[in-house]
């Protein structure tokens, strides 16, 4: 997916519930374990995560990278949040996922 339809594609989704929808029960067809280690804080984008780490993909069929994956999650932290591109949990849960994820992604 090139960078403008990642943008695109974050603006699209970001309030329609019949994409959440979606997620969650793609989630749960994965046995998506959530937000894993941290606070379910923005369940829905720790399980979209999940859904990208484990298919490399949108629940759209758009393939995704790990480092397009990951960007996805702090957005989406960062649409849900009052602080939005300055939300700290986007920034350390982005980091927690960049420093861990790679055997993740992996496997």
């Amino acid at each position: 997916m090139t960078q403008s339809e990642l943008f695109r594609f974050l603006e699209r989704t970001a309030w329609d519930e019949i994409y959440w929808e979606r997620v969650k029960s793609r989630a749960l067809q994965l046995k998506s374990d959530g937000c894993t280690g941290v606070p379910d804080w923005f369940l829905y984008s720790c399980e979209e995560h999940d859904i990208h780490y484990r298919t490399h993909k949108t629940i759209l069929s758009d393939d995704l990278d790990r480092d397009q994956a990951d960007y996805v999650l702090r957005r989406r932290v960062q649409q849900g949040s009052v602080f939005g591109w300055l939300s700290p949990i986007s920034w350390i849960r982005w980091t927690g996922v960049r420093i861990a994820g790679n055997g993740a992604w992996n496997g």
